[in-house]
C-alpha cells in the first residue's frame, strides 16, 4: 500500500474521532459541568466561545490535573469548580478528544511539511 494512502486512512480515522469526540464531549460532559455551577448560583464559566474554544477549555480543565491547569494559569474557568462536577467519563471523554484534536493537527502539520495531498 502506498504510503499516502495509508497516511490518508490515519488522517480520516482521527479526523472522525476528532469530531465525534468533539460533539460527545460537549454535549454528555462540558453542558452537565456548566448547568451543574450555574445551579449552585455561579454564572456561567466561560462566558466567550470563540468557535468552539470554551471547549477546549473545558477539556483542559478536565483532563489535566489542577497543578497543570489551574485558575492562575486559566482565566475563563475555575478549574476548581470544574473539577467538583467531574467524573471518570467525563475524563475518558476529555482525554479521547484532546489526543485525537491533537492527532489532527500534528497530522495536518506532517502533511504540509511532507507535500501529502
Amino acid at each position: 500500500m502506498d504510503g499516502e494512502l495509508i497516511f490518508a486512512f490515519v488522517f480520516a480515522g482521527c479526523l472522525l474521532t476528532a469530531m465525534v469526540s468533539w460533539l460527545v464531549f460537549g454535549r454528555l460532559s462540558m453542558a452537565k459541568i456548566e448547568k451543574a455551577i450555574m445551579a449552585e448560583g455561579k454564572p456561567r464559566p466561560c462566558p466567550w466561545d470563540g468557535v468552539g474554544g470554551r471547549l477546549v477549555w473545558y477539556a483542559y480543565a478536565v483532563a489535566l490535573p489542577e497543578s497543570f491547569f489551574n485558575e492562575v494559569d486559566n482565566r475563563q474557568l475555575n478549574t476548581s469548580d470544574v473539577k467538583r462536577y467531574t467524573t471518570r467519563a467525563d475524563q475518558l471523554r476529555a482525554w479521547v478528544f484532546m489526543i485525537a484534536g491533537h492527532g489532527f493537527v500534528l497530522l495536518v502539520f506532517a502533511a504540509v511539511v511532507f507535500d501529502f495531498g
